[in-house]
This record gives structure tokens, C-alpha cells and sequence, in this order.
């Protein structure tokens, strides 16, 4: 369940946990900070001093004597501030880093069906935009409402001491710039939420239009993507015209009060310097501090409203934070190769949808398995349920006959070689490509190099060092497909699943690669979603699967008679 950080600052107490390896730093900082507030308020003070003794007592020595003081004063405020800032930005990029590492880790390690629940754009918005808003929190805004209050503070104990009967004035009009403020400040972190949904909502647009480029460019899709597009940023910035709206409007609420509070001060110590119960200058020294203190009064209460907008922030990392991770079992049983696996009425659903029904079958060692079906019939489901990244809803799967739960996930991949439809190539080098997930091997890497047939390699300029772009946008389908054929025999799973993994070749390269793929598999158990009928005839089992239930089960002779087998492929495909 989401949390909600509503009341006050929750969302800043969030990050105690993550700052106290700085706890050092913060201590210098701290002490920046108060130098900071100090000498603000005796740059105000000085000015008393300046008014009795210079332009009233005419004091020569205090003519050189306060020039310097006032050198010294703003020389000190400006390199604590210096400290202060650097510091805090040290602390607020790690703090970031930190948080998108947590976030990414977390990302990785989830549960398949929790990740199927977040579009890659909010991931994106959450990593680069989100983790950069809260580093500028942390980095600047707390900072700067920090050295203000502590300005504030060393301001009013100044007003209090040059005469505290004209400060109760002062600071009881001052007070009442608290209730806009707090309004204002949950206005900001409503607003702040829309508008972190609206960057998520953007990063979709983007990676959709792109992604699917070619299919834009195909259906002359250019104007209705541009509108859809400027439509969205309408939007996007009628909400942060609201949200500068509110962060913006504590300025005219603090011009009225702080004039409103000047104004009494100089009707009331007026009064004080005329019947003589206070100096000339120290009613100057209140007014300069009271001047003084308009600018960290203003930023304070700018800087509290925006510190609102953390709490947001913090509900959309919390999200993320608090996905289900895959469990991970110990003391699994050990697994060196797969001989058998198994399918006892196993049932799946995702909601109110069921997916999958009542579905059972063996595979055994050596056996290649045909898994034959329309789209959405339920295929890739049982491919899915097999690797463990979900959970059937009843029914048991047992690999080896123990149950699939009662291995390691990862050390029951590892017996897993896979080709997607998409190939799934990654943005990287050839040779990272094709050894992803498994140590270097020079001759392992040559070999399966040579069975899928990636002679293509060595022509490209810089060769096992080509970088192939993003989803392989630099390869064309076919070199993507083989790269990705190379990367699972590199592998030497025990068990092969591929999914229509030759359909980007050509006739000549694919014939050449089913022989590699003969090879190979001839030694291991496979599966194969298929689509193609000489693919299909080359496997011993073929399993018709409709709308998530197994119709035909045999061997290609037993199944390829039947209506169940025509009825899903040999009317639904081109032979």
C-alpha cells in the first residue's frame, strides 16, 4: 500500500537513515550555518555603534576600528555560506545517486508481475527526474531554510536585546504570515504530485513514439503525435503555472506583513527615541535588523512551501522501494542439468482474468516441444510460470520432480538458454551482447559465434566491439536475431526456449542456422513457440494451447490431423 506523507515534513524525516554516514559533514555545515546567522545579525548590531560613536561622538579610533569589524564580519559570513552550500551539494548529489541506486536495485530484483504494473516512463521519471528534484531539496532549498531560520533567529534575539518591548510589536504582526503559508504549502504539494504524474505521463509519450518509430513514420502518424504532444504540455504547464502560483504567493503576503510590521515599529520606538527611553542608535541598529531580517523571512517561508513538495517526492520513491522483491531461497535444492519437467493442472490468473487452465504436460530429457497457438492463447503465460517470474494460481511445477519453488531462482535460470521475439538486444558491444550474464570464454565465445552463423561481425568496423545501439537499432533484424541465437548457445543451458527465434531470417541464413541449431539442440531439451510448420515438424511433442487450455497433445503426426491443430495454425498462418 502507497504511503501517504501528508503532515508536515514526514517526507524529510524519510532520509535520516540514508544521511547518517554524513553525520560529520552536517556538523560542519551546521557550524557554517549559525557563523552565517551570526554575523548577519552583527553586521546589524555594528550599526548602532556606528551612529553613537562616529556620527555622534565623533570617535576617530572607532573610524578605523568598525570599517575593519565589518571586513572581517562579511569576509566570515561569505566563506561559512561557501562551506555551507558546497557541503550540502556534496550531500544532496550522493543522497540522489543513492536513492536511484536503491530504486534500480529494487526495479531489478522485483517480483515480474509487480514490474508488469509500472510503465518504463514512470520508471524513468522516477530515476532521473524525481531522484533530481529531491538532490535540489536537499541540496538547496533545505540549506537555504536552515541558514534563514537560524538568520531569523539571531536577528530576533538582537531585536530582543537592543529592546524588547518594540520586538513583542514586531514579532507578533511577523507571526501572522504563518496561516497563508501553511495553506499555500499544501497547495504546492498537491500540485506537486500532479505534476510528477505529468512528467511520467510525458516520458510514456516519448518512449512510445520512438520506440514504435517506424510504425509512425508508416501510418503518417507525425501531425497526430506532434498534437498529441502539444496537448499534453498545455496541460503540463497549466500545472506549473498553478504550482508557481502557489510557491510564488507567499512574496505579496510577506511584503504586506513585513511592511505592516516596519510601520508599527517606527509609529512605537519613534515614541521611545522622542521621550528619550531609547537611543537614536539603537532604534537605527532595530530598524537595519529589522530590514535585515525581511530577506531570510522571505525565503524562509518560500523555501518551508517548497519543502511541502518533498513529501510527494518521497510517496513516489517509497512505491518504489516497497515492490515485492522475488524471493530468493537459500538453501534450494541443487540443480547441474534439467532431465524432466512437469505441468500438474497448473491454473494462472492476473486479476478476475484467468490466463491459463487446468493445463498439464511433461517434458523430458531430450524431447523437443512445439507450443503451438493464436496470440493471447496462453503461450508465452506457461513460458513465463516455467521461469518462475509468476506464480500459478493452482497447480504445482516440478523440474526434476521437485518443486520449481524449491530451487533458487537464479541458480535454476542458469540451466536456461533464451531467445525472445524481440531478440532482446541491449545497448552495448557485440561481445557483451553475446556473453550477457556468463564469464568470458575466448573459445566458448568463438564457438557459438560460428553455430549462429555471425560471420557479420568481422565486417563491422570495429568488430566484437561494434556497438549495436539502442534494441540493436545499428543491426537489422536478422543480425539482431543471430546475436541473440549466439547469446543463448554461448550459454549451454540445459534446457533451449525459443521463441520464433529464426523469424528475421532469411531463407539461406536460416537454413544454415537450423543446422547449428540441430547441433546443438540435439544434445539438450527445448522448447519452441513456433509458428512456422518446418520448425514445428522437427519436434517430437507439439501442444496446442486455445484461449489458456491445452486441445492437442502428441507427436506432429498424432496432432497436425486434428481440427485443433488446423483451427490454430494452419488457418492462422502463411506456410
Amino acid at each position: 500500500m502507497k504511503k501517504q506523507f501528508n503532515q508536515g515534513f514526514v517526507g524529510l524525516k524519510y532520509f535520516y537513515p540514508y544521511l547518517h554516514e554524513y553525520r560529520s559533514t552536517f556538523v560542519v555545515i551546521f557550524v557554517s550555518m549559525v557563523m552565517v546567522a551570526i554575523t548577519s545579525a552583527l553586521s546589524a548590531y555594528i550599526f548602532k555603534y556606528i551612529l553613537n560613536d562616529i556620527f555622534v561622538n565623533r570617535d576617530e579610533q572607532m573610524l578605523v576600528i568598525l570599517p575593519l569589524m565589518v571586513i572581517m564580519l562579511f569576509s566570515i559570513r561569505g566563506t561559512s555560506r561557501f562551506a555551507s552550500a558546497y557541503l550540502t551539494a556534496k550531500v544532496g548529489v550522493s543522497l540522489a545517486n543513492k536513492l536511484r541506486e536503491l530504486m534500480f536495485s529494487r526495479l531489478v530484483r522485483a517480483e515480474y508481475n509487480a514490474l508488469q504494473k509500472i510503465t518504463t516512463g514512470d520508471i524513468n521519471a522516477l530515476i532521473i527526474q524525481t531522484a533530481l528534484n529531491i538532490q535540489n531539496i536537499i541540496s538547496r532549498t533545505l540549506p537555504q531554510l536552515i541558514i534563514s531560520a537560524l538568520t531569523v533567529v539571531a536577528l530576533i534575539v538582537m531585536i530582543l536585546y537592543t529592546d524588547w518591548r518594540l520586538s513583542l510589536y514586531a514579532i507578533a504582526v511577523a507571526m501572522m504570515i504563518v496561516i497563508p503559508v501553511n495553506l499555500l504549502g499544501k497547495g504546492v504539494k498537491r500540485h506537486t504530485s500532479n505534476s510528477e504524474d505529468m512528467i511520467t505521463e510525458l516520458s510514456n509519450h516519448v518512449n512510445e513514439s520512438f520506440n514504435n518509430f517506424d510504425l509512425l513514420k508508416v501510418y503518417g502518424r507525425e501531425k497526430q503525435e506532434e498534437s498529441l504532444f502539444v496537448d499534453f504540455l498545455n496541460r503540463y504547464e497549466k500545472f506549473q503555472i498553478k504550482l508557481s502560483k502557489y510557491q510564488l504567493l507567499s512574496s505579496p503576503f510577506m511584503e504586506f506583513f513585513v511592511a505592516l510590521a516596519i510601520a508599527v515599529v517606527i509609529f512605537v520606538g519613534g515614541h521611545y527615541v522622542i521621550d528619550g527611553s531609547m537611543t537614536p542608535g539603537d532604534f537605527f541598529a532595530f530598524m537595519v535588523a529589522l530590514m535585515l531580517l525581511y530577506a531570510p523571512i522571505k525565503n524562509l517561508t518560500q523555501n518551508y512551501i517548497v519543502l511541502y513538495s518533498l513529501n510527494s517526492y518521497v510517496e513516489r520513491v517509497e512505491h518504489i522501494l516497497e515492490l515485492p522483491i522475488e524471493k530468493i531461497k537459500q538453501n534450494g535444492e541443487t540443480i547441474d542439468k534439467i532431465i524432466e519437467i512437469e505441468f500438474k493442472n497448473i491454473s494462472y490468473s492476473i486479476g478476475d482474468t484467468e490466463i491459463l487452465h487446468n493445463v498439464s504436460f511433461v517434458i523430458e530429457e531430450g524431447d523437443r516441444l512445439a507450443i503451438v497457438g493464436k496470440s493471447g492463447a496462453g503461450k508465452s503465460s506457461i513460458i513465463s510460470l516455467l521461469f518462475g517470474l509468476g506464480k500459478a494460481s493452482s497447480g504445482d511445477i516440478t523440474i526434476n520432480s521437485n518443486l520449481l519453488d524449491s530451487y533458487s531462482p537464479s541458480q535454476f535460470r542458469k540451466q536456461i538458454s533464451y531467445v525472445n521475439q524481440s531478440a532482446g538486444i541491449f545497448n552495448a558491444t557485440v561481445e557483451d551482447n553475446i556473453w550477457y550474464g556468463e564469464p568470458l570464454d575466448d573459445q566458448r565465445y568463438e564457438k557459438a559465434k560460428s553455430d549462429a552463423q555471425c560471420d557479420f561481425i568481422a565486417q563491422m568496423p570495429l568488430g566484437d566491439k561494434e556497438l549495436t545501439g539502442e534494441f540493436g537499432n545499428r543491426l537489422s533484424g536478422g543480425q539482431r536475431q543471430r546475436i541473440a541465437l549466439a547469446r543463448a548457445i554461448y550459454r549451454r543451458g540445459s534446457l533451449f526456449v525459443l521463441d520464433e527465434a529464426t523469424s528475421a531470417l532469411d531463407a539461406n541464413t536460416e537454413s544454415l542456422i537450423q543446422e547449428s541449431l540441430e547441433r546443438v539442440m540435439s544434445e539438450r531439451t527445448s522448447i519452441v513457440i513456433a509458428h512456422r510448420l518446418d520448425t514445428i515438424k522437427k519436434c517430437n511433442k507439439v501442444m496446442v494451447v486455445e484461449a489458456g487450455s491445452i486441445v492437442a497433445y502428441g507427436s506432429y503426426d498424432e496432432v497436425s490431423c486434428g481440427d485443433a491443430f488446423r483451427r490454430n495454425f494452419m488457418m492462422d498462418s502463411i506456410l
